[in-house]
């Protein structure tokens, strides 16, 4: 390793995770724990007890616009609860400044708490929308985040996560493969076709070998072969492609305004500063199972261990 990794063991592997950028939740098997971004346990390190979850995303209390808080770039989410002083370190549930957790499990999509115990759940189907060739069978999808907001996103439709065991209408995605959450915005690419969605145009990757897709500052990133295509989120032009010794990779994230991503190791590229990506190797022989953006680190899930490697940016 070419940087100062933390390695913290957990209970079990991890099969998913997310963070609200201070706060990292990890749960398998139906148990949850919880830790602070840098890697120290919360609530004594105890598991919570909850269905076993398929996927789970994270946002911290925003408020969905601009405003004069030094290090934020225009037209993005401000982010409260880091200028409101130090994160509560007390009992996870009675925290004033949390945000919203949810999962998936059992066909259902779940809200928790900010310890990891169930609130809420929905169908994914309702209403005048349950029916129709979606609604037969348990919901298989997950929930992604960015912006701000949750979207729960299955084989051919996603819905926003309004409140607590409320779900907004759906937004049909034909032959969804791949997808980015952007607020109340949904970029998306199609096994059908070689388009990406969403933005103010469609864009032509011309290609349909496709991995990791994330909004970071201000672009759209999607791995390709042999590096990065970036497409302006707010004009939906392309940008100028990034080249990278590998691709396309499975993992994409941006932590802070910085992308990163990888399949055993890590690269790390900061738009702003404009300079190239810088490789973080993790020396490991197995291939990552996850990768979250927790604040100012990256935690990396190894496949082969019980393990999370947390890395600074």
């Amino acid at each position: 390793m070419d940087v100062a990794v933390t390695r913290i063991d957990l209970p079990w592997p991890a099969r998913v995770a997310a963070s609200d950028g201070t706060t990292v939740w990890c749960s398998a098997a139906g148990r949850m724990r919880v830790y602070t971004a840098s890697g120290t346990p919360l609530d004594g390190g105890e598991a919570v007890r909850l269905p076993e979850l398929s996927s789970l995303a994270a946002v911290p209390a925003t408020v969905p616009r601009t405003a004069g808080v030094p290090g934020t770039l225009p037209e993005t989410v401000v982010v409260p609860r880091t200028f409101a002083g130090p994160p509560h370190l007390g009992s996870l549930s009675e925290s004033p400044l949390r945000g919203t957790l949810a999962g998936t499990a059992q066909g259902r999509v779940h809200w928790l708490d900010p310890a990891g115990a169930p609130l809420a759940a929905a169908p994914f189907s309702t209403g005048p929308f349950s029916t129709g060739p979606f609604s037969t069978g348990p919901f298989d999808g997950r929930v992604l985040a960015g912006g701000g907001e949750i979207w729960a996103v299955g084989a051919e439709r996603a819905r926003r996560l309004t409140a607590p065991g409320d779900l907004g209408e759906p937004v049909e995605l034909p032959g969804l493969d791949r997808c980015a959450v952007e607020g109340e915005r949904l970029w998306w690419t199609s096994k059908r076709d070689t388009l990406v969605r969403g933005g103010p145009r469609e864009v032509d990757l011309w290609t349909r070998e496709r991995g990791g897709m994330t909004v970071c500052a201000g672009s759209l990133w999607i791995s390709v072969a042999g590096g990065l295509e970036r497409v302006s989120a707010w004009s939906g032009e392309p940008r100028r492609f990034v080249k990278l010794p590998k691709g396309p990779v499975p993992f994409l994230v941006c932590a802070n305004g910085v992308l990163a991503g990888g399949e055993r190791d890590l690269f790390v590229l900061d738009p702003a500063a404009g300079a190239a990506a810088r490789v973080i190797r993790l020396g490991l022989k197995a291939r990552l199972a996850m990768v979250v953006a927790a604040g100012k680190h990256i935690w990396a899930f190894p496949a082969d261990r019980p393990q999370a490697l947390i890395v600074p940016l």
